[in-house]
C-alpha cells in the first residue's frame, strides 16, 4: 500500500506527529506551506482569527499526484476548534474522490471533534478510515510516539 502523509504545522507539533507516522509506515511526507507569515504573537492571533473566519490562504503546491496513493494521512493543528487556512485551501483544491483518508490533529486543549467534523465536510468524496488527536505534543513527545505507533499498527500490511 502506498501511503502519503500531508500536514500543516505552525509550531512544529503537527510536523512531529507527521514525521512519526511517516517513519512508522515508511510513507512519503509533504508539508503544506502557507505563504502568509504566521510566526510570533501577531501570527498566532491572526491564525486563530483566520481559522474562525474559515478563510483560505495561498499555499505552495505539493507537487504530487494524489491518485498514486492508496492511503493519505491528513494532519493539522486545532486552531480555535477550527482548521488552519492552509488545510482549508488544500482540501478546496485536492481531488480526494474515493481516496482513503486518516485524519489527525494536534492540540493543547479541546475541540478536536469540531476539527474532524470540518475536515470530513471539506474532504469531499473521500472515505475517512480513522481519526486521532494528540494532546500537548511538545510536553509529551515520548507518549505521542507510543500513541502513533499503536495507532498506525492497523494500517500496516
Amino acid at each position: 500500500m502506498k501511503t502519503l502523509v500531508i500536514y500543516y504545522s505552525r509550531t512544529g507539533n503537527t510536523k512531529f506527529v507527521a514525521d512519526e507516522i511517516s517513519s512508522t509506515l515508511q510513507a512519503e511526507t509533504r508539508e503544506l506551506i502557507d505563504k502568509k507569515k504566521r510566526s510570533g504573537i501577531w501570527g498566532y492571533i491572526w491564525a486563530g482569527h483566520d481559522a474562525m473566519m474559515k478563510t483560505k490562504t495561498e499555499i505552495e503546491e505539493i507537487g504530487l499526484d494524489l491518485a498514486q496513493y492508496d492511503l493519505i494521512f491528513l494532519g493539522c493543528p486545532n486552531w480555535a476548534a477550527n482548521i488552519p487556512p492552509a488545510i482549508r485551501t488544500f482540501l478546496d483544491r485536492a481531488d480526494l474522490k474515493d481516496k482513503k483518508l486518516a485524519l489527525f490533529c494536534t492540540q493543547d486543549g479541546m475541540g478536536a471533534t469540531r476539527v474532524f467534523n470540518n475536515l470530513r465536510l471539506l474532504a469531499k468524496g473521500a472515505e475517512i478510515v480513522d481519526q486521532k488527536y494528540f494532546n500537548r505534543v511538545e510536553k509529551n513527545k515520548e507518549s505521542v510516539k507510543a500513541q502513533v505507533k499503536e495507532w498506525t499498527e492497523k494500517f500496516k500490511q
